[in-house]
C-alpha cells in the first residue's frame, strides 16, 4: 500500500471574527444594560409586594378580612390584632411604593446619563453600593449624613 504524500503547505485562514461594532455591543451598554434589568427587578419586587399586601390583609373591610359580620358588637381588643397588622401591611406597602418611587428615580438617571453620581456631592458612587443598591442616588458618606441623629 502506497502512503500518500501529506500536503504541508499552509493554507490561508479564513478570518471568522466579526468586524469591530458589529455583532458586539459595547462594555458601557452592556453595563447599562445589566444595571437598568437590576432596577426592573427592584421595581418588580416593590410592586409584587404592594400586590400581595392590597390582596390580603388591605384587600377588604374589617369585616371581610377577620370574618365577623359586623365588628361593631366587637371589643377593640378583640380586633386589635388584625388592626395591628393592617397597620404593619400599610408601612410595608408605603415602604414599598417609596422603593419603587427610588427605583423610577435610578432609571431616570440612568437614561439622562447621571446614575452612580451621588446627588448631593456629586462624586461617583462606589460600584459595590450600586450593586447593593441599584436604586441609591447618595454616596455612602452622603447618605450616612443624612441618617445622622439630629438631621431631621
Amino acid at each position: 500500500m502506497a502512503k500518500q504524500a501529506r500536503d504541508t503547505t499552509k493554507q490561508p485562514k479564513t478570518a471568522t471574527r466579526q468586524p469591530r461594532g458589529k455583532g458586539k455591543t459595547s462594555a458601557p451598554a452592556d453595563k447599562q444594560r445589566s444595571v437598568e434589568e437590576a432596577l426592573r427587578r427592584r421595581a418588580a419586587q416593590a410592586e409584587s409586594i404592594i400586590d400581595f399586601v392590597d390582596h390580603t390583609s388591605l384587600g377588604g373591610d374589617e369585616e371581610a378580612v377577620t370574618g365577623e359580620l359586623t365588628t361593631a358588637d366587637q371589643h377593640p381588643a378583640d380586633t386589635s390584632d388584625i388592626t395591628f397588622q393592617r397597620e404593619l401591611d400599610l408601612t410595608v406597602r408605603n415602604i414599598a411604593e417609596a422603593r419603587g418611587a427610588e427605583v423610577q428615580e435610578a432609571l431616570h438617571r440612568l437614561h439622562e446619563g447621571k446614575y452612580g453620581i451621588c446627588e448631593e456631592c456629586g462624586q461617583r458612587i462606589d460600584p459595590a453600593r450600586l450593586k447593593a443598591r441599584p436604586e441609591a442616588t447618595l454616596c455612602i458618606e452622603c447618605q450616612r449624613r443624612r441618617e445622622a441623629p439630629g438631621r431631621r
